[in-house]
């Protein structure tokens, strides 16, 4: 008999990383509430007492072939915590995730960031204050 496994792949899968003397951490996820477990933790580590609050922001999108194309993956980045966060296959969009894109007074940055802002919208993501730095 063959033994099949149920999920292969863990649904939250945690990397530190060393790169020219710096330590990131990053948090990929498939689970609402393992999201909010990481804004959460970020919100009261980082962004709190921070006078300029900034979040890096990147999405990788699905395939325009295959219908129509939406943010696949969410990127966040916060000091050296970083969220790796598979959207188009989680289990939900956390309401967490949802208020703090909507944060006005958190500024998220990325480069070239309209169109990840756009592809964001069907999940009932509106971010109110996205800079793009290129």
């Amino acid at each position: 008999m063959e033994h099949l496994a149920r999920n292969p792949a863990p649904l939250t899968q945690v990397y530190h990383l060393m790169a020219e003397g710096m330590s990131f951490k990053v948090m990929v996820a498939l689970r609402a509430r393992r999201v909010e477990k990481w804004i959460k933790c970020v919100k009261r580590d980082y962004l709190e007492n921070a006078p300029i609050k900034c979040v890096g922001l990147d999405c990788e999108f699905t395939n325009p072939r295959e219908g129509d194309q939406r943010a696949a993956i969410l990127q966040l980045s916060a000091v050296s915590e970083n969220l790796v966060f598979q959207i188009c296959r989680a289990d939900e969009v956390p309401q967490a995730l949802k208020e703090f894109l909507q944060d006005g007074s958190i500024r998220f940055c990325g480069a070239a960031i309209g169109k990840d802002v756009e592809k964001l919208s069907p999940y009932d993501i509106h971010i109110t204050s996205a800079y793009d730095l290129q």
